[in-house]
């Protein structure tokens, strides 16, 4: 059995995935169908072969910390994915884990991994693709129902800040005054009372979230209403970083 993090992060305002690459492998007619091709150019989600003395997702964390040299992140349970042709070399079940982080924390000049927008990925190993499209479900889905966010933002932070963060995990433009609301009505954030310092104009107000521990709304939210479509936006499949 193997373990796979899918470790999503919003980089130059767009959601992207890690990714390192794969000796070879990929599905030659579609993800997880074979027959398969062996392709030096394939990348794959930074997973491997568990050990007998450790749990899934200490293996999720050991293979990311191993080939990108990212730390110890929060990791979240997907699903485990076993269908029994997914992989050429036999029946090899995976646990697929979910992450969001922070870019920053994987430095280009150490590590092979790259970040890769997930509208735009490259050839992938074996049933990478869905994997990684069942992570970005996941993430938008709990976006405005949890505090999924929460290691993005600062202790405190403005709306159009977090707005931002928003609008890259969902592919989104959100309406600004509608975004507030919905943010302020779910429940997860609170106004501080106090406002940022510097910059032109009048401070804007700051808000910190409510528990910085994996917490839901209790509230009836919605995501907000949006003011214009992100998709479309750059050319050819490229990779971040």
């Amino acid at each position: 059995m193997t373990a796979v993090p899918v470790v999503l992060a919003p980089l130059g305002g767009r959601l992207h995935v890690l990714l390192v690459r794969h000796d070879g492998l990929a599905a030659a007619g579609g993800a997880g169908d074979g027959p398969y091709r062996v392709d030096e150019q394939v990348w794959a989600l930074p997973g491997g072969f568990m050990s007998r003395d450790e749990r899934p997702e200490e293996t999720a964390q050991r293979k990311l910390t191993e080939k990108t040299g990212v730390g110890a992140v929060y990791l979240e349970q997907l699903q485990t994915y076993g269908e029994p042709n997914r992989d050429p070399r036999g029946w090899i079940p995976t646990v697929a884990y979910l992450a969001l982080i922070d870019a920053a924390v994987l430095r280009a000049d150490e590590s092979q991994a790259r970040w890769w927008a997930v509208d735009e990925l490259p050839p992938l190993a074996l049933d990478h693709s869905p994997i990684i499209a069942d992570g970005v479900e996941r993430l938008r889905g709990k976006l405005w129902w949890s505090n999924i966010s929460v290691g993005l933002l600062p202790e405190r932070f403005t709306m159009p800040r977090a707005r931002r963060v928003f609008e890259a995990i969902s592919g989104v433009r959100y309406e600004p005054s509608n975004f507030r609301r919905e943010l302020e009505r779910s429940g997860l954030v609170r106004a501080t009372g106090q406002r940022a310092k510097g910059g032109p104009g009048r401070p804007a107000a700051l808000y910190e979230f409510v528990s910085r521990q994996p917490a839901w709304s209790l509230r009836r939210s919605r995501p907000p209403a949006t003011a214009a479509s992100r998709g479309g936006e750059g050319g050819g499949r490229r990779p971040a970083g």
